[in-house]
Formats: C-alpha cells, sequence, structure tokens
C-alpha cells in the first residue's frame, strides 16, 4: 500500500490539490476560448467549416486526459497521498521544458509544493 502522510509542511498538500484545481479549470476555459473563437474571420480559417459546438467538444476530448490527470491528482493530494505528490513532481518536471514561462512557475512556484516534509526535522 501506498504511503500516506499522516502530517505536511506548511499544509502543501492543500495547495497542491488547489494547484491541481486550478490546472483542470484552466483547461476548462481554455476550451471554451477555442470553441468560442472557432468562427472568428482570421481564426476560424484553422477550423475549416466546423461548429463552435464541434470545435469545443473535439478540444475537450482532446485536453480530458490531461484534465483528468490534474483531477486524480487534485484528489490524492487532498488524501494525502506519497503517489499523487510523485506523479506531482514529475508533471511540474516536464512542466520545466515549456521555457520561459513553464519553467519560472515550476521551478519557483510548482515544485515547491510538493515538498511536504519540514527541511529543518528528520
Amino acid at each position: 500500500m501506498m504511503k500516506k502522510w499522516e502530517t505536511t509542511f506548511n499544509n502543501n498538500h492543500l495547495r497542491l490539490m488547489r494547484l491541481h484545481i486550478g490546472f483542470v479549470v484552466f483547461y476548462f476555459v481554455l476550451v471554451s476560448a477555442f470553441g468560442y473563437f472557432g468562427n472568428h474571420p482570421i481564426l476560424g480559417a484553422l477550423y475549416e467549416e466546423r461548429s463552435s459546438w464541434q470545435i469545443f467538444v473535439e478540444s475537450l476530448l482532446g485536453f480530458m486526459p490531461i484534465m483528468a490527470v490534474h483531477f486524480l491528482l487534485a484528489i490524492g493530494a487532498k488524501r494525502k497521498l506519497e503517489l499523487s505528490r510523485r506523479i506531482s513532481e514529475i508533471v511540474f518536471a516536464i512542466m520545466l521544458l515549456g521555457f520561459p514561462i513553464g519553467t519560472i512557475l515550476s521551478a519557483f512556484y510548482f515544485l515547491p509544493r510538493t515538498v511536504w516534509k519540514d527541511k529543518g526535522h528528520k
């Protein structure tokens, strides 16, 4: 059975949960924007002759796996599961490749939330 934390440093498990929920919301807003701008005269040329609804559904289906991963990681963080913390570290390490914004956000804001043990205590 995977380790479950009893206590966490600075309630970082709840902060990590909020980050993952924030990503789910961000991706949903992004998908909604795809649907909204799908019939735009300039941007709509990328989507040919599809309705906004079709573009929204296709985008939602495309982003659904990413949204599901973040949702499941949020639940795991809420329950203080070690597996959620480790997978979050991997996700945010991959985000480091998104230079420069992904690098800055991951290094200085996201990855510190995966530290659940006070460095002063052994």
